[in-house]
């Protein structure tokens, strides 16, 4: 799937461009993506976003590792031994990505991380200059043994080193507004969103704070989750919407379905 973008001027009056990206997708069953359906089989998006602003490039989340592209990598073994799996196609990583926005992965100044799962900090081997921006909690809890293990956190995928600016809280990105990183704690125990601010109005990244449209009503989170802090979080994201505001979850298969989920931004 390529990028779909949208491309407008700053508030500020500079300009800047947003992007989302598929980087494969993720096979689950229905409840287990929080959705009606019980056993019924979900292939869910695993997008991350691209954001081209006049103080340099950068990613939010960074998608899945290349070597789960082979049905032989260890840790894809053991997502099938779970009933889960993930896909994606030479065309979808983080870098081909890149490529076809003629952004040389190389010159990524930030990645945002939402958090440590390996479908978010996947990408990072493809991105080897930039800093990775993250709730301080979040970093010390993928560095703690056993909250580590809890939440599934692997240090493979992270752990690469890349410069680290550890936040507390909400972080203005550029300092001018236009991405600000909101702390949305719960999935686990760092989480954050992300929003993008522009004249033709704002996109909250939600992220895993919400995968999906239908957790909005079900408010069914994940088992090894804390429900009080998600709903808690959820709640203040969901305060957050204007009218041009737009809330993109973070593995919804309808928001990244036949209806363009941003304006296209390139064949």
């Amino acid at each position: 799937m390529a990028c779909a973008g949208s491309t407008r001027p700053e508030r500020g009056g500079r300009f800047m461009r947003l992007f989302g990206c598929v980087c494969g997708q993720f096979h689950s069953t229905a409840a287990g993506m929080g959705m009606k359906g019980g056993d019924r089989r979900i292939a869910a998006p695993v997008p991350f976003y691209v954001i081209e602003h006049a103080d340099g490039v950068a990613l939010f989340d960074c998608g899945l590792h290349t070597d789960l592209a082979d049905a032989e990598d260890p840790y894809r073994q053991v997502l099938q031994s779970q009933g889960e799996d993930v896909t994606f196609a030479a065309d979808e990583t983080v870098t081909a990505h890149l490529e076809r926005l003629d952004i040389d992965p190389a010159r990524v100044r930030y990645v945002v991380l939402s958090h440590l799962h390996f479908d978010h900090s996947g990408g990072l081997h493809q991105i080897p200059n930039a800093t990775l921006v993250v709730q301080r909690r979040e970093w010390e809890a993928g560095f703690d043994r056993d909250i580590a293990a809890r939440y599934f956190l692997r240090r493979r995928y992270f752990d690469l080193g890349h410069e680290v600016q550890l936040v507390d809280g909400e972080h203005d990105l550029f300092g001018d507004g236009s991405a600000v990183c909101i702390p949305s704690f719960g999935h686990t125990p760092g989480h954050q969103s992300l929003r993008v601010r522009n004249a033709q109005g704002d996109h909250i990244l939600v992220a895993d704070a919400c995968y999906n449209g239908e957790v909005v009503e079900t408010r069914a989170f994940p088992s090894f989750a804390k429900a009080e802090a998600m709903n808690a979080s959820l709640d203040r994201l969901l305060a957050m919407r204007e009218p041009d505001t737009t809330l993109i979850f973070g593995h919804d298969p309808d928001q990244w379905g036949e209806a363009a989920l941003l304006p296209s931004a390139r064949a």
